[in-house]
């Protein structure tokens, strides 16, 4: 059953994806890897300073694949995906204090899409198993009630 819903708009939008590296180097032709060889890799992040006048940020996401030391193992390939965006900030209605928090723990997970379709098309487009990278948890946070409500409230003493 679909249902028609509302959704609030954030304060923070997304621009541009852009890529700024895209490469594969090949070790091990496709046709010679093993179909459960597992690659290592890593995934950094990074991000501009707030551009008061723009009122952006630049956020982006690297993924690099990399040797299996504990193995001593060449990866069939080495692959390099680096992508960039620019988020747009509503100041009236998102605390700039915050938004170096927000760059490095929200913003890798509204890009890991995107980083996710480049390693899969690439390594499909070059004759290998996709790359898939794997669905990742969210944190979430439950919103509890504030100290001073916590503090308003009376609480029961044992009757004599």
């Amino acid at each position: 059953m679909i249902r028609s819903t509302k959704f609030k708009p954030h304060p923070i939008s997304i621009g541009e994806v852009y890529v700024l590296e895209l490469s594969i180097k090949v070790n091990i032709p496709p046709h010679s890897v093993e179909e459960s060889a597992e690659i290592p890799y890593s995934i950094s992040v990074g991000h501009s300073e707030y551009d008061k006048e723009k009122k952006e940020i630049i956020v982006g996401l690297k993924l690099e694949t990399e040797r299996d030391e504990s193995r001593k193992i060449e990866p069939p390939y080495f692959l390099t995906i680096e992508i960039v965006s620019n988020f747009t900030i509503d100041d009236k209605k998102f605390p700039i204090d915050h938004l170096e928090d927000w760059a490095n723990r929200n913003a890798p997970f509204i890009l890991y899409p995107y980083l996710r379709e480049q390693a899969y098309a690439l390594t499909l487009r070059c004759g290998y198993k996709p790359f898939i990278l794997p669905l990742v948890e969210v944190p979430t946070f439950k919103l509890g009630q504030s100290k001073k409500a916590k503090s308003t409230k009376k609480s029961k003493s044992p009757r004599k």
